[in-house]
């Protein structure tokens, strides 16, 4: 709740892996709460949400913040931050190792323990091909090679949500959650994202006033109506056809 005003109460749902879900309800109703909370960036005042340990989860919000002083392949690349963290200590110990001749010392195997531990962590990024898949992602979501070199600033906010849609995806997240990400694109915008959203591979959740957008993307929908969470085990389409609304608009009017 939001001082006395209750949003959402007594919300119960089991999201299983790789489902696709449609949040839809009035502005206001609890939709970008509920994500927040899921992404860990509000608590419930009451109630628990349980994940499978290390559950990773991206997360587009209405907002977002990039370096706008950056290119553009530097600020998709920055998040690998960690894979190159771990390479900048990996260098240093690699150094480091090179100048010692105290090879039965503890302080000697010690630092080969941090080399094999950091060493497996960065196998896991897979960071000798970190640009290749950059480069690739981008395109994919529409830049071009001429695009890498060009500043953050000089791109418009679809664009701009483009690239941070990208760094989400480069993460590779089990959980992906996208609060309105069609706001101000042009169709063919919407055409690519969606194109991406549908080569994703995990669990997706949307919110989206926008039925073209969400059709094929949504198998199921989470209807958010008097501050509960009622769960739909069908398309966008079957559940506008039931409820007689051509759009998704209608709900607002309907209340």
């Amino acid at each position: 709740k939001y001082g006395e005003r209750v949003l959402l109460d007594e919300v119960s749902f089991m999201i299983s892996p790789k489902e696709r879900i449609g949040l839809i309800g009035r502005n206001g109703a609890g939709k970008s709460t509920l994500l927040k909370i899921i992404a860990s960036e509000s608590r419930p005042d009451s109630g628990f949400l349980e994940f499978p340990s290390k559950t990773t989860i991206g997360y587009l919000r209405q907002e977002f913040e990039l370096n706008e002083t950056r290119i553009l392949l530097d600020e998709a690349m920055s998040c690998h931050e960690e894979a190159f963290l771990i390479q900048n200590q990996l260098d240093a110990i690699n150094l480091e190792l090179g100048e010692r001749q105290d090879f039965e010392s503890d302080s000697y195997a010690r630092l080969l323990e941090d080399l094999s531990s950091l060493t497996g962590r960065l196998e896991h990024f897979n960071y000798a091909t970190l640009e290749v898949e950059t480069r690739k992602i981008l395109k994919g979501l529409g830049f071009t090679d001429l695009d890498f070199a060009r500043k953050v600033s000089e791109f418009s906010g679809g664009w701009k949500m483009r690239i941070e849609l990208a760094k989400l995806l480069l993460r590779n997240p089990e959980l992906l959650m996208l609060d309105e990400p069609t706001n101000h694109l042009d169709l063919r915008s919407k055409d690519v994202l969606k194109d991406a959203l549908l080569a994703f591979d995990g669990t997706l959740i949307l919110v989206s006033h926008d039925r073209d957008f969400l059709q094929g993307l949504a198998e199921k929908v989470f209807e958010f109506k008097d501050k509960r969470v009622l769960e739909h085990f069908e398309s966008i389409d079957d559940f506008l056809v039931r409820n007689r609304m051509e759009s998704l608009k209608e709900i607002e009017k309907r209340g």
